[in-house]
């Protein structure tokens, strides 16, 4: 099993974020930054074993696209998916909904019971940075 730290953060605040938790959660993680230009996301295949922490800012209740399309790049095999959204001021909407769309679509898969919501834990990032 591996536990793989996937986050996308052009401006650096996600990765912040999805660092601290990934870290707390794991120590020894794997991290794909899903903001490089350079990378060939199609090469990146889980396993059913692994876990995957994905972490993206909300844009406008969104995820945004280049996101999407490079996760769409990825083969997810049954691997466990945590998702991480990061919002400022604004409401994070549909980005979890839309994440987990995305993430199904290429074969990651949650744990949790079919038809139940999904959990959502709320910390303010600031919070949590500074820590």
């Amino acid at each position: 099993m591996s536990v793989y730290n996937l986050t996308f953060s052009p401006t650096g605040g996600t990765k912040r974020a999805a660092d601290l938790f990934t870290r707390s959660f794991c120590p020894e993680n794997i991290c794909i930054d899903l903001t490089s230009h350079n990378e060939n996301y199609s090469s990146y295949s889980f396993s059913e074993e692994d876990i995957c922490i994905v972490s993206v800012p909300s844009y406008g209740g969104r995820v945004p696209s280049i996101a999407v399309s490079r996760l769409r790049q990825m083969n997810g095999g049954k691997a466990k998916a945590i998702l991480l959204v990061v919002y400022g001021n604004r409401a994070y909407d549909d980005t979890f909904v839309e994440l987990q769309d995305v993430l199904t679509d290429v074969g990651f898969r949650n744990h949790r019971p079919e038809n139940s919501a999904p959990d959502v834990v709320f910390a303010p990032v600031n919070v949590l940075l500074r820590q």
